[in-house]
């Protein structure tokens, strides 16, 4: 996020020069990573923790910088014209994913460069100004931190908005002259008609504002946050709308947003103002949480009085309620993160101060280990000997995704009755071909191989040694400990020797290599039933230790390597 240091001063009057206020923000958790000087103004370059959507504005950085020097914070002032007309129609079909949608109709505006003040500070934060309309609507984002879209009202059928997912419509053609491809879930902003742009992350190119705009819809809305980041993440395509909106907008503060995003396009293109619609279906109810300060002290190592902490919350904009021996704290809507009573005792830290904590050594409790036992405890000691096993039979370990796809069940030929079918659904997965937890680790090693394929790769040799997670019959499934290897040996491989026997003997020797080092030696390749329903019938074996199953080896299935590819 860059955020120019004469701007901040308009909310903040600091008297400390851009290098000190740096470190200032560094020290409270705001990582300044770079200062640029530029012309009579000093760019500062801070990463904003993912938790922190606040701080993704100049309002937001100035209001830390409010509270790091209890300094008065200056807040816009917000001055609508008069209103005009009926304000605009607008219906949200779906609330859970549009929680709060707002916007006005400006009529009558003269679409024009912008004024120097705003196209230069645009520049100065990465942005190319485009006109006065859009300009303003990315200068409220940058100054205020909730995105904001301007569409043409002439272009959009019937005049209304529709808050809604796609259904059967499959594509869009968005404001960078691009076709996306769209689901069924993905939520679109529609006119009477067609959708007109995809919900927090870009508008459509047909209700663009452009030179002959007369009349414009001007929207300021809460989306959700997952919905925007699975449909960012699908269409490949993160703007810095998107980026807001998955981190969690302000849905308190859209109301104020538009209504200064509408003041400064009257100043700069004219028009005249409808109402404001504003289709809020729940609002937001405040956090209540209660803090003790017994606990603020235990945990932070240090004494700090009740007025302190008192005032190191109000700095931040919590509101402060006595209750008993601990405070009831209420975070303001734009501060959305702090959930828990630890929450509130990190911002107690970091407002505090980290410098002035003490340096202790932790007390630690010193144990004697009985003789013989080792450095390490005895799983430890097992899995380091397969890896180490593995790698010394030429594979290399992959470390691969702990999600999987129910589809995938069915092509690996796994019966209705499996036991591993039965999986875990995860409940806001980023993609739906990776919604379940895996009870197997083969589809992620055969995606493994399919992409080295892909890439060239003629002969492979890949193990996984990691957890599956199996149904228990309880809430939490039970995490169990699994190897699994894959060996894809190319007839047309360089070699240094010609080697004409299969690969299913050389995987075979892995494994009895893994045997001796493992010091096990009552094991059996056997041709059973057990085998999996993958591989391939007669080149394959069931592995048993003391007449016990298990696993499975063997070549993999011809239908299924004609079905892969591979």
């Amino acid at each position: 996020m860059k955020a120019s240091i004469k701007w901040l001063k308009e909310f903040v009057d600091f008297p400390l020069s851009p290098k000190e206020i740096a470190i200032a923000l560094t020290m409270s958790g705001l990582e300044v990573e770079a200062l640029e000087e530029r012309d009579d103004d000093a760019i500062l370059e801070v990463s904003i923790p993912p938790n922190r959507p606040d701080c993704l504005s100049i309002m937001g950085i100035a209001r830390e910088i409010s509270a790091i020097l209890r300094l008065p914070f200056k807040n816009i002032s917000v001055s609508v014209p008069k209103e005009e007309g009926e304000p605009p129609s607008v219906e949200i079909k779906d609330s859970a994913l549009c929680r709060r949608y707002a916007s006005r109709i400006i009529r009558g505006v003269k679409v024009a460069p912008s004024p120097q003040r705003i196209s230069h500070r645009l520049e100065l934060h990465g942005f190319r100004p485009a006109n006065n309309v859009v300009d303003i609507t990315n200068y409220v984002l940058l100054e205020m931190g909730h995105p904001l879209h301007a569409f043409d009202l002439g272009r959009l059928a019937g005049n209304r908005i529709i808050v809604k997912t796609a259904g059967p419509v499959n594509k869009i053609l968005t404001l960078d002259n691009a076709h996306k491809n769209l689901a069924g879930d993905m939520l679109l902003i529609w006119d009477a008609d067609k959708p007109v742009a995809i919900a927090g992350i870009m508008g459509g190119l047909d209700t663009e504002v452009s030179s002959s705009t007369v009349n414009i819809l001007l929207e300021s809305a809460y989306f959700n946050p997952v919905s925007v980041r699975r449909t960012s993440k699908a269409i490949n395509l993160s703007t810095e709308s998107s980026y807001r909106f998955e981190r969690g907008a302000d849905i308190e503060g859209l109301g104020s947003a538009l209504n200064r995003a509408a003041q400064l396009i009257a100043e700069t293109a004219g028009g005249k103002l409808t109402a404001m619609t504003d289709n809020y279906p729940a609002a937001l109810k405040p956090v209540h949480i209660p803090v003790s300060l017994s606990k603020i002290n235990k945990i932070l190592g240090v004494d700090i009085d009740f007025s302190v902490v008192r005032d190191l919350l109000i700095r931040l904009g919590f509101e402060i309620k006595r209750a008993g021996e601990g405070i009831t704290v209420i975070p303001p809507s734009f501060r959305q993160d702090i959930q828990r009573d630890i929450d509130v005792i990190e911002e107690i830290a970091r407002l505090y101060g980290y410098d002035k904590f003490p340096a202790t050594l932790p007390a630690v409790r010193m144990q004697t280990m009985p003789q013989g036992s080792g450095l390490f405890p005895a799983t430890y000691r097992v899995i380091k000997t397969i890896e180490n096993s593995m790698r010394s039979s030429g594979f290399s370990e992959v470390i691969n995704y702990s999600f999987l796809n129910p589809l995938v069940f069915d092509t690996l030929r796994f019966p209705v009755n499996d036991k591993r079918r039965e999986v875990i659904k995860i409940r806001n997965p980023l993609r739906k071909e990776e919604e379940a937890l895996r009870t197997t680790l083969i589809p992620a090693l055969l995606d493994n191989v399919i992409l080295n394929i892909s890439r060239g790769e003629k002969s492979l040799r890949f193990f996984e040694l990691t957890r599956v997670f199996l149904p228990a019959g309880q809430k939490l499934p039970h995490e169990s400990l699994r190897l699994a290897a894959v060996y894809l040996k190319s007839p047309h491989a360089p070699s240094l020797w010609q080697g004409k026997h299969e690969g299913f003997y050389e995987m075979k020797g892995a494994m009895e290599n893994l045997f001796i080092k493992l010091r096990i030696k009552n094991y059996s390749f056997t041709d059973s039933d057990l085998c999996e329903p993958y591989l391939y019938p007669g080149k394959s074996c069931a592995v048993s230790v003391n007449g016990r199953n298990i696993g499975s080896l063997g070549t993999l299935h011809p239908a299924l390597s004609e079905s892969l590819d591979i």
